[in-house]
């Protein structure tokens, strides 16, 4: 067993307000995976690469984090544009998700463990096989709220809503409770979960808020639980804990 095991992380461009591309990720999600005994390595999504070298990426690590981002294209799941939704200017970038796509499935073919979060949870189920939907108020009408403005950084662990967690399901062991509170930072979601995985947690409006592999070492959740750890949410830090935790085995 592993003290330390390594856990990747997607890095991708950002647009920093710079003259040169900036890669990188939310600082919440490399903070929790070192508070779990991990240590996080950032791998940079660079377009257009090889599938040796994505290989090599997934050799140097023992387990990986998706996380969350800005919407992934209708495009990549067989979809226009709905009407009166903009393209996401975080996320117009088809080689970088091309290239994500790729990536997710050379992860998941590894074995390995891995947590994917919010965006991440998207790509996993669309790489492997699933469907999307675009919009959730548009799609799934209800009163649930999903999403909010944020102007402030402490609004990024608001609770929105709860969810119900499966009988029997890895994210029902982890979090110890049939229900949870959980914050929601999102306008897309899960339709069908891709092969080999399951729905194991919703919404009170039905939303798809986890899927897991039917091997036991994938979970998607789409809420941001490394908000909630560093808000002191002890639900938000187990997820970091078993990430960490099977990649030492």
């Amino acid at each position: 067993m592993k003290k330390h095991p390594i856990i990747g992380v997607i890095s991708a461009q950002h647009d920093m307000g710079v003259l040169l591309p900036v890669y990188g990720t939310t600082g919440h999600y490399l903070e929790q995976i070192q508070q779990a005994g991990g240590i996080p390595m950032q791998l940079t999504l660079m377009p257009g690469a090889e599938p040796d070298a994505l290989a090599a990426l997934v050799n140097c690590c023992d387990g990986f984090l998706l996380p969350g981002g800005g919407d992934f294209s209708p495009a990549w799941y067989g979809q226009t544009l709905l009407p009166g939704l903009k393209p996401d200017p975080v996320a117009v970038d088809l080689e970088s998700q091309k290239t994500a796509l790729a990536l997710v499935r050379t992860m998941a073919a590894s074995g390995k463990p891995m947590l994917c979060i919010c965006l991440g949870m998207q790509v996993l189920t669309r790489s492997l096989g699933g469907d999307l939907y675009q919009d959730i108020p548009t799609q799934i009408p209800s009163e649930v709220v999903h999403a909010k403005p944020i102007n402030t950084l402490e609004e990024r662990w608001r609770i929105l809503h709860s969810v119900q967690t499966a009988e029997g399901s890895l994210i029902r062991r982890l979090t110890g409770a049939e229900e949870i509170s959980v914050n929601s930072i999102h306008h897309q979601a899960i339709k069908t979960p891709a092969p080999g995985f399951t729905a194991t947690a919703w919404a009170p409006d039905g939303v798809i808020e986890t899927v897991e592999s039917d091997t036991g070492n994938i979970l998607g959740v789409q809420w941001h639980p490394e908000n909630l750890a560093r808000a002191g949410m002890e639900h938000g830090k187990a997820l970091f804990r078993w990430l960490v935790q099977t990649a030492a085995q």
